[in-house]
């Protein structure tokens, strides 16, 4: 039975991909998944689409018809934290989306063991941190101080607390792992083109994106720059994969079996919602 990996970006799976040894596996519900394994661990990857529906579908999917042990959110995430740069990666044992539950018990056992990988990796800049998933894009760098303040994660994506939801509910330990694109003090550039065409699956969002690049040529740059940004956070998080592969193996190995031995009834999420500060 494998790990179950989710990701959003048919662009970070390109990075990712080999540090997996992965092949393809085929489709499922429309979405592209891959095999591979992560030293001797089997794993199983699903490209599910941006956002916590995608991502909650696909978590499902790689439990119930692979049966995934574990599961796992890898992918690009925004730095909250000031001191994150591009190319840093954040490692996480739970996710939090502005609701108050607690990390589990096993969650703060696994933060810890995080910390050691994190010592472990002389050649990265590796930081330990809850993720916190939010429901559009924290483009602005005022959104993002908010954030950080009222929350204390530092780094910020669209999927994990999805996938973190749908392991908890499974009983199944969970692993975040996020590479830094952009950082706390800089604002996403062409939201409103970027945005629409992350979140759409149409085959038209390529001449849709063409269209407004043409119509306005200072997306030319942008587009670029957005380019430049995902190339050396892919490139960061797949080097540290491969380079880091015997303890994140030994992890996995761990999370594995525990996700194999679990017999308790599936945990339902709750919480009051903390005060959610306006857009900047």
């Amino acid at each position: 039975m494998p790990l179950g990996i989710v990701i959003a970006l048919p662009n970070e799976w390109g990075y990712l991909g080999p540090a997996f040894h992965a092949r393809t596996g085929g489709t499922i519900m429309g979405k592209r998944t891959f095999v591979g394994r992560l030293g001797a661990t089997p794993v199983v990857a699903m490209v599910g689409g941006v956002g916590k529906v995608n991502a909650r579908r696909a978590s499902a999917q790689l439990c119930d018809t692979h049966g995934a042990t574990a599961l796992l959110s890898i992918g690009y995430a925004g730095a909250l934290d000031p001191e994150l740069r591009r190319g840093d990666l954040v490692l996480s044992a739970y996710s939090l989306n502005g609701l108050n539950e607690a990390p589990s018990v096993g969650d703060m056992e696994r933060e810890e063991r995080l910390r050691g990988v994190a010592d472990a990796s002389h050649e990265h800049h590796v930081y330990v941190g809850p993720l916190y998933t939010a429901d559009r894009i924290v483009a602005r760098h005022e959104e993002k101080s908010a954030l950080f303040s009222r929350s204390g994660c530092p780094v910020v994506d669209m999927e994990s607390y999805a996938v973190y939801s749908e392991a908890r509910a499974r009983n199944l330990p969970f692993l975040g792992i996020h590479t830094i694109t952009d950082t706390a003090e800089e604002d996403i550039p062409a939201l409103e083109v970027i945005n629409p065409f992350l979140m759409s699956e149409s085959p038209w969002r390529y001449p849709r994106l063409l269209f407004h690049v043409l119509k306005r040529p200072k997306l030319f740059w942008d587009m670029a720059m957005l380019s430049r940004d995902a190339k050396i956070a892919g490139r960061s998080a797949a080097h540290f994969l491969m380079s880091n592969q015997k303890h994140l193996a030994e992890l996995a190995r761990e999370m594995r079996a525990l996700g194999a031995s679990a017999k308790t009834p599936p945990v339902k999420l709750s919480g009051a919602p903390l005060p959610v500060a306006p857009p900047a």
